[in-house]
């Protein structure tokens, strides 16, 4: 992946709180970029190279009825770089498939970096956002 690449991000409806700036509607609280137990502190994201925002938001919401996304933001992988975080695509468990890896931070640390993080996605904004809830 380059320097470049988006890395997009699925937003789950939990992960949106209302925004008071009147040119955005929505804004997404830091959880989305912040990795769960379940996660190994691999935070999973989309390879932009291989999907566009509105394929890997058809993608993800096909892949289980239960699976739900409100949209797609990213962040690319410089600036994951800037926030000293590697990006790996591993392609498990389909083509395109990445992460950002959290692994060595402390709970703190993690959370700090997933604020910076939602701020580079927010900067560039919604990527794709479904018009009903999925």
């Amino acid at each position: 992946m380059q320097k470049d690449t988006l890395l997009l991000r699925q937003v789950h409806p939990s992960f949106i709180q209302a925004d008071k700036i009147s040119s955005q509607v929505f804004s997404i609280t830091y959880q989305v970029f912040k990795p769960t137990p379940k996660d190994n502190n691999k935070l999973s994201v989309y390879n932009g190279e291989k999907y566009s925002p509105q394929e890997s938001h058809t993608h993800f919401t096909n892949i289980d009825k239960g699976y739900k996304s409100h949209g797609v933001v990213a962040v690319t992988v410089q600036e994951c770089n800037n926030e000293v975080l590697n990006c790996e695509e591993n392609n498990i468990p389909f083509d395109g498939h990445s992460f950002i890896d959290f692994e060595p931070l402390s709970i703190n640390q993690i959370e700090k970096k997933a604020k910076k993080l939602k701020n580079y996605a927010m900067g560039r904004g919604w990527l794709y956002k479904q018009t009903n809830e999925n």
